[in-house]
């Protein structure tokens, strides 16, 4: 599914699919459907690292449809999984299954 993926942090761990969301307040290691959907393939945000809570907090949604929002600030604001992970790794999370296309030096 595309932007799908499993995020993990202090309130516990979501499997975002698009217009669906399975969570629990258990940890990756105790959410038996998360740890078997990041073996497969999923990526994972780790954003359990992350200490600045108020910059985690303005970070828009990732969209449904793998999109990015033309407006580029404000509530209800979605980007891509991609430009998501972009914006949450330099935050300290830290990221399996990267989607994100190798960069080439």
């Amino acid at each position: 599914m595309p932007n799908a993926h499993v995020i993990c942090g202090e309130g516990g761990t979501f499997i975002h699919l698009g217009w669906t969301t399975v969570s629990t307040f258990a940890p990756i290691e105790r959410f038996p459907l998360a740890t078997l959907a990041v073996s497969r393939g999923t990526p994972f945000i780790d954003i359990r690292p992350v200490t600045d809570v108020i910059a985690f907090a303005n970070l828009p949604r990732v969209a449904r449809d793998g999109s990015d929002d033309s407006d580029p600030c404000g509530p209800g604001r979605s980007v891509s999984l991609t430009t998501y992970i972009d914006m949450v790794e330099v935050l300290g999370a830290r990221i399996v299954n990267d989607p994100r296309p190798r960069q080439s030096i």
